[in-house]
């Protein structure tokens, strides 16, 4: 199926918003989901936009004026390579879930096939992972709009996630995480956009994660089913087939190293700030009731 990218961002906003998602999350525009298609045929066409020659050639041009303004003048047309180039040419001030205290003024981005990185750039400390398929928004500001504009998640006529608090930011990325939904804003340091980047910097870099997100999202929904990764995104139940048959069994010595490590985990995503007290005590009731 040829897609376009133009099906991936809103017309009003242009927001990226999750190919599951029925609505513009940043702007509630009303949009037509891909999941029932997904359920019957999973090859929506989004993976190979990535590597379509429209994609090309606007990574192309976008990187050339990029290099060609900083007295250089490189060409690639792969999607990865440019969006590691643009998201790399601007330190950050980053504020991660709405807590002043988790965030950065002197963050960079880096961008993996399957995930991307903030990273403290004054002290070796990752201040938030987020794997592209877990992405359901990205919203740039623009002229008479914020980036922290927020409706909601609308799937299967519901509308989830009431609006956060907003966060200070030029683009603001949603996604999943096993405590609900986690969010990371970027903006330039000291108010001030690096020399090295152009005024539609953030517009690029939601467009072209956006992209990335969608065929990462894709290749998930193709490996596990659509049901079962949109209950990974926090959208749906777990399909039934998921649930367990037989009453647990006694945790082995192996589930209970399991249980440890993850309350180690849980215990340094508070200490790093990713996650509230109560979303902390929420997760914790949760990973205990696995003895």
């Amino acid at each position: 199926m040829r897609r376009e990218l133009a099906e991936l961002l809103c017309p009003d906003c242009t927001s990226y918003a999750h190919p599951f998602l029925e609505a513009c999350p940043a702007c509630g525009r009303e949009r037509s989901s891909c999941y029932e298609a997904a359920a019957a045929a999973p090859d929506q066409g989004y993976a190979s936009l990535v590597a379509d020659s429209r994609t090309a050639l606007d990574v192309e041009q976008v990187v050339l004026r990029y290099t060609l303004k900083n007295r250089g003048a490189t060409v690639t047309t792969s999607l990865h390579v440019g969006l590691t180039a643009i998201a790399a040419a601007v330190d950050y001030r980053v504020r991660i879930g709405g807590d002043p205290g988790g965030g950065s003024e002197n963050a960079f981005l880096e961008v993996a096939e399957t995930d991307l990185a903030v990273r403290d750039r004054t002290a070796p400390r990752e201040r938030a992972r987020v794997p592209l398929e877990a992405i359901v928004a990205l919203s740039a500001a623009a002229q008479g709009r914020r980036a922290d504009a927020w409706t909601g998640l609308v799937f299967d006529g519901r509308r989830e996630q009431p609006a956060p608090p907003p966060l200070d930011g030029e683009l603001v990325l949603a996604h999943a995480t096993p405590t609900g939904l986690g969010r990371v804003s970027l903006a330039n340091r000291a108010g001030l956009l690096s020399p090295k980047a152009r005024p539609d910097h953030y517009a690029i870099l939601a467009r072209w994660l956006g992209l990335a997100a969608a065929a990462a999202a894709e290749r998930r929904w193709t490996k596990v089913g659509p049901r079962l990764y949109a209950h990974e995104l926090g959208l749906a139940p777990a399909p039934p087939e998921a649930a367990p048959a037989d009453p647990p069994s006694p945790p082995s010595a192996a589930g209970r190293s399991s249980v440890a490590d993850a309350l180690r985990l849980l215990e340094q995503l508070r200490a790093d700030g990713l996650v509230t007290d109560g979303e902390y005590q929420d997760k914790r009731r949760e990973i205990l009731d696995r003895i």
